[in-house]
């Protein structure tokens, strides 16, 4: 693995350089490096089936690292979990975890516990110069849910992630050296951003809520933030409410998982930096297309990368022209790895050839891609298709509304329906929301149904897990 191999590079030629920093722990390449072949020893003594992958279920996201390149180097496949999706695992084909929290095992299958003394090498003794090409073509296995809430097992062989880093635009492609990755590292899209600052010798910096990352960001003069469309919001919330957290060392916002609307990514100027990029991709895919929202005029779009051939098609999967609204559809050199590695009919979304992420857009004739949201967030109301997706963000436009989610809910007379939740900022007026978006020229129609929660479903990059939201808004329907 590349990855490997330029860990063990940095290791040798600079090993006091800082790989890794949290708000407890500063971890040096050497060792990381170290970390690697010490766990990789570990591993290889529990004599697992090498045809079964290991689950890693750790909190520290230096140990996670550490677990995860030496389970790779020793041939297995790895797969990235949050405690939550524990009772999956083996369901999806996973016997051995590897955890470091009490209580929080994989029942019936084989336990076992990490311990801080895996990662200790030796005083003194320099890094081994073995290059750490592992057998064959592990793949890292991550479990993601999106918008559903229905965890989708997709593997990224070492393959794929040798193509991402092939590439020059990464978010270490500039000349910033310390980077923060908000996104946990069970997504491909932390961990993929880790791989991308750890190949280029840089300084991964993580933290567990956007206070803890205010704080580093203000002590350590981070340079380029990664962080998800929800993870931005909060931050910049967290630094208006607290102005005196320091954010003028922040060269660029790299934003992804999810999209930031026009209020939002004003907000996140105001409060952190001035130069915010949204960054389109998937799981299955990888990273597709990025800019500069400035060069947008603020709009939610990007532009394809070179490396990446996308196409706005029709429901048959004909092309459609410049200008025009269809599905999103797209291929990158990591996404073949995939596919060549798993096969078409285990990738979700892979249909001849293509990926399919499920979202609506359109490409105009200077190669501009702007989106109009998620097919599944179009609800035909008798004939009447309205989006979802504008739905949410003219409410949460709205002072009295802290976060909106909307629903479609086939109703008793077997059309779709538009129910919504709201998490109130203060006290909402339901009616009032009723009259606003029913006299709004882009919704036009009253919702079916109101509710008000405390808080949404989501995941961990923060999106709304529309197929639990969905339960509960039927369960509060039912209990009316």
């Amino acid at each position: 693995m590349y990855l490997l191999d330029m860990v063990l590079y940095w290791a040798s030629s600079d090993p006091h350089r800082h790989a890794v920093i949290q708000p407890e722990l500063v971890t040096t390449y050497k060792a990381l490096a170290d970390g690697i072949n010490s766990t990789a020893e570990r591993i290889k003594q529990l004599q697992l089936d090498r045809r079964e992958p290991i689950g890693i279920s750790i909190a520290n996201p230096s140990f996670v690292i550490v677990a995860a390149l030496a389970g790779l180097r020793c041939g297995y496949d790895v797969a990235l979990v949050r405690s939550a999706l524990l009772p999956l695992l083996q369901s999806a084909g996973i016997q051995n975890l590897i955890y470091d929290s009490q209580g929080l095992m994989l029942s019936g299958g084989r336990n076992i516990r990490f311990d801080p003394s895996w990662v200790s090498s030796k005083p003194g003794v320099p890094v081994r110069l073995d290059r750490m090409q592992p057998i064959d073509n592990p793949a890292v296995i991550f479990f993601t849910s999106g918008t559903t809430g229905l965890p989708k097992k997709v593997a990224q062989p070492l393959a794929a992630i040798d193509q991402l880093l092939k590439y020059p635009f990464t978010c270490a492609s500039g000349a910033g050296q310390k980077i923060l990755i908000m996104p946990g590292l069970s997504t491909a899209f932390g961990f993929n951003r880790m791989c991308e600052v750890l190949n280029a010798g840089k300084t991964a910096y993580f933290a567990a809520d956007a206070e803890s990352a205010l704080s580093l960001i203000g002590l350590h003069g981070i340079e380029v933030a990664v962080t998800s469309a929800v993870q931005a919001t909060s931050l910049a919330n967290a630094r208006n409410v607290n102005p005196g957290y320091q954010t003028g060392s922040l060269k660029a916002l790299i934003v992804g998982g999810g999209k930031l609307t026009r209020e939002a990514v004003a907000l996140v100027r105001s409060a952190l930096c001035r130069n915010v990029l949204h960054q389109y991709g998937s799981t299955e895919a990888g990273v597709a297309a990025l800019a500069p929202f400035d060069l947008l005029d603020d709009r939610p779009g990007s532009i394809p990368l070179p490396w990446t051939e996308l196409q706005i098609v029709d429901e048959a999967g004909q092309e459609l022209p410049a200008g025009t609204e269809g599905h999103i559809r797209y291929r990158t050199p990591q996404f073949a790895e995939n596919l060549r590695f798993a096969g078409q009919e285990n990738v979700p979304g892979a249909r001849d050839g293509w990926f399919y992420p499920g979202d609506l857009g359109s490409v105009t004739a200077d190669g501009i891609l702007w989106f109009a949201g998620r097919s599944s967030d179009v609800i035909n109301r008798g004939g009447v298709k309205v989006s979802g997706a504008r739905i949410e963000e003219i409410l949460k436009a709205l002072p009295q509304v802290k976060d909106a989610a909307t629903c479609a809910i086939t109703g008793s007379s077997g059309l779709e329906e538009i129910w919504i939740a709201i998490v109130p900022n203060g006290n909402v007026n339901i009616e009032g929301v009723r009259d606003v978006l029913r006299t709004h020229p882009d919704v036009g129609i009253e919702p079916d149904e109101v509710f008000i929660f405390d808080e949404l479903p989501v995941g961990e990059l923060g999106k709304v897990q529309k197929v639990r939201l969905k339960e509960q808004l039927l369960g509060r329907k039912r209990a009316a």
